[in-house]
Order: structure tokens, then sequence, then C-alpha cells
């Protein structure tokens, strides 16, 4: 298991996939913050001071800041999509150029492969998390400042960042267990950019059949984000969004040691 996780952080090491992504996290951190607050300026500048956008827009300036910035972009899911693309070229690359096979071949444990793989996208996962949340406060204080309203406590700013850790390591399986299964660059892509961005949509959808008593989105990885993010969570909500993650990232894994396991790899 070590030579496997060694030659797999080696590839991470050398892929010129995981340095642009990793580059592409940090800068999207702070672009979402410009992007917002140039939103936010040009409301302000093209209504006048009795119009509905512009209140809103004054009232939104009044409470931005680098820590409020946490709570409302990571429920967007922009790094998650980042991460999702990621793991799709770096794992199905092993398919794809015959790696995987030669691996295979020499006798090695698939659960082992399986579980090395993992480990790797888990670390470059963090690290590109890491990296956004980084961009995102760094943007969002020279913008806004940390934290003026003071809208956080250094326990509450750390279980936030902890929650997001665990639901980006959660959809780290899921992510790798479909490139996995599918095994194809493009096939890989598009599921997992469907994962991070639509099912979420698609959940909700199925709240009419249950007269909106039953909120089918908070029982996904992506529903919960929002409710991990939060400073001042409902109570319940946290455990909720824990055991959520850990469901879906258990299932996941489970699912793709299965499916790796008994695939034929050519």
């Amino acid at each position: 298991m070590l030579n496997i996780l060694k030659s797999d952080f080696y590839k991470l090491k050398k892929s010129r996939a995981f340095w642009i992504f990793v580059a592409l996290s940090l800068i999207a951190g702070a672009v979402v913050v410009v992007a917002f607050h140039t939103e936010l300026q040009h409301d302000l500048a093209i209504n006048n001071p009795g119009d509905h956008d512009y209140v809103q827009a004054l009232a939104t300036s009044k409470l931005a800041s680098a820590v409020w910035g946490l709570d409302q972009f990571l429920s967007m899911n922009f790094n998650t999509l980042i991460v999702g693309v990621f793991i799709s070229i770096f794992v199905t690359s092993e398919f794809v150029y015959g790696t995987m096979k030669n691996a295979l071949s020499r006798g090695a444990d698939r659960v082992k492969v399986f579980c090395s793989k993992l480990v790797v996208c888990g670390t470059a996962a963090v690290i590109m998390q890491v990296l956004f949340i980084a961009g995102l406060f760094v943007a969002g204080t020279l913008v806004w400042g940390f934290d003026p309203n003071h809208i956080s406590t250094a326990g509450s700013l750390l279980r936030v960042l902890l929650s997001q850790i665990l639901v980006i390591l959660s959809f780290t399986v899921l992510f790798t267990s479909i490139a996995t299964a599918i095994r194809s660059n493009g096939g890989s892509i598009a599921t997992n950019i469907i994962c991070a961005t639509m099912i979420s949509t698609f959940f909700s959808a199925f709240n009419v059949f249950f007269n909106y008593k039953i909120v089918v989105n908070d029982y996904w990885i992506g529903g919960v984000v929002s409710k991990l993010a939060t400073f001042t969570p409902a109570s319940g909500d946290v455990l909720h969004g824990i055991l959520v993650v850990l469901v879906w990232g258990a299932a996941s894994l489970l699912a793709g040691t299965t499916l790796f396991k008994k695939m034929d790899v050519k």
C-alpha cells in the first residue's frame, strides 16, 4: 500500500492538471468576491436611493465581509466543481494511458489501489478547498474587512472550516468512485459536473411529492453545505448535515470499491 501511495503522490506532483487546478482554486475564491462586490457597486450606482435594488444592495454592502462571504459563497459549490473536474482527469488518465492495467497485472490489490487514489485525490481536494477559502478571505478582507460586524467567533469559524473539509472529502469519494466506474474522461467530467451543480436542483423538484414536508435536497451532500457553512445554525442542522455527508461518503466508498473489484480493466 505504501509503495502504491508513493507512486500516486509522485504522479500528483508531476500532474500539470493538479497545479493548474490549484491555481484556479485560489483565483476562483478571489474572483467570486470581486465579481460580487462589483455587482453591488453597479446596483448602487445605477439606481436611485429609493429603489428596491438600491436598498437591497446597500443593506448587503453593510453586511459584507470576508467571513460573511464564506457563509454565502461556499454553498454555490464553485470549488466543488473544480475538484470534480480535476479528479475526473486524474483518475481516468490511469485507464486511458494503460497505467491502471499495468499496475493490476503486476498483482496489485484492487482495494489498495482504489484507496490510494482516494487518499491522493482527497489530499488534492483539501488543498484546493483551503486555497479557495484563502483566496476568498484575502480578497474579502481587502474589499470589505475580515469580520467588521462580528458575525463569527473563533469557535464557529473553526467549525465551519472543518465541516467544509468534511464536505469536500465526501464529494471526493463520490467523484473518485464515478471516475473509476465510468473510466471515460468526458463521461466522468460530465457526470461529476452534474453532481456538483445540478443534483441539488434535481432533488428539489421532488419536494412537491412530499407536499414540501420533506425537503429531499436536505439529504444530499450539496444540499447541506449551506446548513454547515452558517455561523448561526438552527438546532440539529449541524448534526444532520454531518450525518448526510458521512452517509454519502460511506455509500460512495462501498460502491466504488465493489465496482472496481468486479470490473474488467482493459
